[in-house]
């Protein structure tokens, strides 16, 4: 048996996008390819730290009568969602902007595609359904920018590496 080929890679650098949807019009909460191009991209308005998914994922007993191991399953999952960017002070505030508390719309990702790309149907991208928590100025830093951080409440169930929907 010979060695393994390692799989292909795509940089990161101007090959992410992340753009606001507010209105999305399929019930499956997925995007159309115009409900995407007509969103607000937001992507370099964020801290290169700026992005933070998370996923926890609850434990189920599975105990048997006399086992002498606890079994488990996998139970449900809690997916999370911040962002921190940078913070203007004006109406180039982006970020700020798109996200003002109380909020309610879609923020998807789109990989491995150049920033400057319209999105087409067999671009992939991963929708999250959110509610915008409320702005928090972060303190100041030496040598640094100002920048504000905030939760993004996850809403609905987050669909991984989707196509876009085919309506709207």
């Amino acid at each position: 048996m010979g060695k393994e080929n390692p799989q292909a890679s795509v940089a990161s650098d101007d090959n992410t996008t992340l753009v606001f949807v507010p209105t999305v019009a399929s019930p499956t909460g997925i995007p159309s390819v115009s409900e995407l191009n007509a969103g607000t991209k937001f992507t370099y308005s964020l801290t290169p730290d700026g992005w933070s998914p998370t996923q926890s994922q609850a434990t189920i007993a599975d105990g048997r009568y006399t086992l002498g191991q606890a079994l488990e399953r996998p139970g449900k999952k809690t997916k999370s969602l911040t962002v921190k960017y940078v913070a203007a002070g004006d109406e180039s505030d982006v970020a700020a902007e798109l996200f003002v508390e109380g909020t309610p719309g879609v923020v998807a990702i789109r990989r491995g595609v150049p920033n400057l790309e319209a999105f087409t149907a067999d671009h992939k991208i991963t929708p999250w359904p959110i509610l915008c928590g409320e702005q928090i100025e972060d303190p100041a830093v030496e040598n640094g920018v100002d920048t504000i951080s905030q939760t993004l409440f996850v809403t609905g169930v987050v669909q991984t590496r989707v196509l876009p929907s085919s309506g709207a």
